[in-house]
This record gives structure tokens, sequence and C-alpha cells, in this order.
């Protein structure tokens, strides 16, 4: 999963980029779940499974954006699977 933000700068008129890689697979530690919210705890025992599931739709599919954000200051945020 890759995460990017791209944001213009005040400054200048140049734009501040952040690019984050996130391994998909840190949803299936179990570990992971202890430092989330009570309510998100819920789906800890179908992490796994969910894990699974996606990567084999995206080795059927390809790869899709998850979020796609267009703010009207010219922000751009995507979430890409």
């Amino acid at each position: 999963m890759r995460i990017s933000v791209v944001a213009p700068r005040e400054d200048s008129d140049k734009c501040f980029r952040l690019f984050l890689p996130v391994p998909l697979g840190i949803a299936g530690w179990s570990f992971i779940w202890r430092f989330l919210p009570e309510q998100s705890r819920m789906y800890a025992p179908i992490a796994k499974e969910l894990v699974r599931a996606l990567r084999q739709y995206k080795r059927e599919n390809g790869s899709w954006n998850l979020v796609e954000v267009n703010t009207t200051d010219g922000t751009r945020i995507s979430i890409r699977v």
C-alpha cells in the first residue's frame, strides 16, 4: 500500500511531497491490534483473512486507489493498494 500527499507550499511555488510505503501484511500481525482503539479490535479475528483476500484480488486485478482526495487549495492525497 502506498500513501502519498502532495501539498502546495505557502512560501514558494513548489509542492511538499510525502510518500509512505506501508506493507499490506501489517494488518495481519496480531500485536498491532493491541495499539488500536477498542472499537477497531473487533476486526482482529478476520484481519488475516482480509489481508489474504486483498492480496489475491490485487494479483488478479492489479492495483487500485482506495482513497483519492483533491482539496480546493491544491492538496492531493491518495492511498493506493
